[in-house]
C-alpha cells in the first residue's frame, strides 16, 4: 500500500526512493486513484498528509511551505528567499503565497523558469541561515527581498511578525527594527528599496496577529487619526490589565480587531466560559474609557463597516485617504 512508500523527514515521497526500491507501480496506481498527490516534479505525498490548520490562511500558508520543502531536495544546494524563506520562517502573509519558490542566484543576474524564480546576488555578501533543515537568506535579507516584490501588506504583515516583541517573553522576536535598518541600508542602492522603506516606516513590534496589520493598513487608508497600539488599561473588577489593540487618546476611545476564531475554537463549556471571560473583560473596558468597539476580518476587507465603527467612536480624519494599502 502507499502509506508504505518511503518518505523523508518531511513526510515527502521522492520519485528517486520510490524507483530505487523498485516500488513505482504503487506511486503511479496511488496517483492515478488520487491517494497520492504530486508537488512538484518528482515529489509526492499521500492525500492525508498533515494539513490540518485552523484557517485558510494558515492551511495556504502549509502549503506552500511544503512546496518549498518539496523543491529544497530537488534543486541543487538552494539557498531560499524572498517568500521561501519567509514561509520557512513561518512568517505570515496577509494574501495568497505564490506557485514559484524563490532561491538565490548563483551570480549578479536572475532568471525565471518554470516553478523557480532566482534573486540575482546584487551583494557580494549575502547572509544565510539553515531553517527547517535546509538553507535559506538570514531573517533580515529574506524580510528586505519579500519588501522588494511583495504587496506591502502581504510584507508588512511578515516584518510585524518577525518584530513582535512578547510581553509575557514566552517568545523572542526573530529580529528587531534596528537590524532590519541596517541590512536594508547595508544593501542600498538596490532595485525595490523605496518599496522596503515604505514597510520598514510602517512596521512595529506590537502587533499580535496579521489582523492588526491589516486593521492598521485600512485605518491609514480611511484616513483617520493613527492610534496608539496596546495600550494598557488597568481593570479593577477582574484584576488584571487590559491592553487595547488600538486606542485614541485625543477622545478617550478603544477598539480591538479579533477573529471570531479565537472564542469558537475547542467546544461545549470551553467555548461558553471563553465568551463569558471576555465579555466581562469588555464590560469592564466600557466602564474605563468613553467608546469602545471591535471588528473582524470581514469588516476590515469590506472598508465601510470599520469606518461606520470608527466614525461612531468620535475617531477624527486626520491624514489624507491613501486607497489601496490593503489589496
Amino acid at each position: 500500500m502507499e502509506g508504505g512508500l518511503a518518505t523523508d523527514r518531511h513526510g515527502l515521497i521522492r520519485f528517486e526512493a520510490v524507483a530505487s526500491a523498485g516500488r513505482l507501480g504503487e506511486l503511479r496506481s496511488g496517483t492515478a486513484a488520487g491517494r497520492i498527490r504530486r508537488i512538484r516534479h518528482g515529489v509526492y505525498e499521500l492525500e492525508d498528509a498533515p494539513t490540518a490548520a485552523p484557517s485558510t490562511r494558515e492551511r495556504e500558508a502549509l502549503r506552500y511551505r511544503r512546496l518549498v520543502l518539496a523543491a529544497a531536495g530537488s534543486l541543487r544546494a538552494p539557498v531560499f528567499t524572498a517568500w521561501s524563506a519567509i514561509a520557512l520562517f513561518r512568517l505570515p502573509v496577509i494574501g495568497g503565497w505564490p506557485g514559484d519558490v524563490y532561491v538565490m542566484s548563483a551570480g549578479a543576474h536572475g532568471k525565471r523558469r518554470p516553478g523557480v524564480v532566482s534573486v540575482a546576488r546584487r551583494s557580494p555578501d549575502v547572509p544565510t541561515t539553515v531553517v527547517e533543515g535546509v538553507g535559506a537568506t538570514s531573517v533580515e535579507f529574506s524580510l528586505i527581498q519579500l519588501c522588494r516584490v511583495a504587496p506591502l501588506a502581504d510584507a508588512l504583515a511578515a516584518v510585524d511578525a518577525a518584530l513582535r516583541v512578547d510581553p509575557f517573553g514566552r517568545t523572542r522576536p526573530l529580529t528587531t527594527v534596528g537590524a532590519l535598518r541596517a541590512e536594508h541600508e547595508r544593501l542600498l542602492p538596490y532595485h525595490g528599496s523605496r518599496r522596503a522603506e515604505a514597510v520598514l516606516s510602517r512596521a512595529v513590534d506590537s502587533s499580535d496577529s496579521v489582523l492588526e496589520t491589516a486593521s492598521r493598513l485600512v485605518i491609514e487608508e480611511l484616513g483617520f487619526a493613527e492610534p496608539v497600539l496596546q495600550h494598557p488599561i488597568r481593570l479593577p473588577e477582574p484584576g488584571r490589565t487590559a491592553r487595547l489593540d488600538f486606542y485614541w487618546p485625543e477622545v478617550d476611545a478603544g477598539a480591538e480587531a479579533d477573529g471570531r476564531g479565537k472564542y469558537l475554537s475547542g467546544g461545549g463549556e470551553d467555548v461558553a466560559r471563553r465568551v463569558l471571560d471576555e465579555k466581562d473583560r469588555e464590560n469592564a473596558i466600557r466602564r474605563r474609557i468613553r467608546a469602545f468597539d471591535r471588528w473582524d476580518w470581514t469588516d476590515v476587507r469590506r472598508r465601510t463597516p470599520l469606518a461606520d465603527r470608527l466614525r461612531a467612536m468620535g475617531v477624527p480624519v486626520t491624514r489624507r485617504p491613501r486607497p489601496g494599502l490593503l489589496l
